[in-house]
């Protein structure tokens, strides 16, 4: 049993002493840059990491345990980086338990999320996940799709492209045009970044459908989507693309 007032202020005592003498990021803002409006002690990661590493005074506890209390740390902290520590402890929780009870663990993080960094650290560790029951979690993940929350939109799509990279994905091409298509016009930023990224991995994997879907679709890519979805295409196709897209934009002023 974790004592959780003890816990939070031990980790709080750590995480304030490092914040007086960690070295100003290069980025100017950071906490600006990632997006986030939780308490930031402006810790890099490879400090916060360490920090997991090093342990607390209740690292020896059985996983659940520990499990059962970076859950309610998640849930109860509006601190960045405490946040972290939850997702640390998520994810090397999610290698031991390899079944889809810990792919519910994990999902149910997600409506906390609020900035890119811990939407797509979430989002690995579900992606990395899907191989031990790949259709029930891709279908969970489908239901994200139309949610009102832009974060958990963008957590239909992102888990994804870690999956892709395994060689033990079988989804098709079908799966991943199923999950893209709903976004293709949505709104948020987030998504939209997360709809190009999508793609672009998806083309190396299926470089031909990719191509063809960009052709048909041209037209309706955001240019936050596009931009990214064609990193990895020839030159040739990139303009043929922007010349289509210019076309469009032509017939829709006229």
């Amino acid at each position: 049993m974790i004592n959780y007032d003890v816990a939070i202020a031990e980790i709080n005592g750590i995480l304030g002493k490092l914040s007086i003498y960690e070295k100003p990021s290069g980025i100017k803002n950071l906490k600006k840059y990632v997006g986030t409006n939780y308490h930031f002690y402006a810790l890099k990661n490879p400090t916060v990491q360490a920090v997991f590493k090093q342990g607390f005074s209740f690292s020896q506890e059985p996983m659940p345990v520990q499990m059962e209390f970076y859950t309610q740390l998640w849930n109860e902290s509006n601190c960045y980086e405490i946040m972290n520590l939850s997702l640390i402890h998520l994810s090397i929780y999610c290698k031991k338990h390899k079944d889809f009870d810990a792919f519910l663990l994990s999902k149910i993080f997600l409506f906390k999320i609020d900035n890119w960094a811990h939407s797509d650290f979430l989002s690995s560790i579900i992606g990395r996940h899907m191989i031990y029951d790949e259709s029930k979690i891709y279908n969970e993940l489908f239901t994200l799709n139309n949610s009102e929350n832009f974060w958990e939109r963008r957590a239909a799509l992102v888990p994804l492209l870690y999956h892709l990279k395994s060689k033990k994905s079988t989804l098709t091409e079908q799966h991943f045009f199923d999950s893209i298509n709903p976004r293709i016009l949505d709104e948020a930023y987030y998504v939209q970044k997360a709809v190009g990224w999508l793609l672009r991995e998806f083309g190396e994997k299926f470089p031909n459908e990719l191509l063809s879907y960009l052709y048909q679709n041209a037209y309706q890519i955001s240019s936050t989507a596009f931009a990214t979805a064609t990193e990895k295409i020839s030159i040739t196709d990139k303009e043929q693309l922007k010349m289509i897209r210019k076309e469009f934009k032509k017939l829709k002023k006229v």
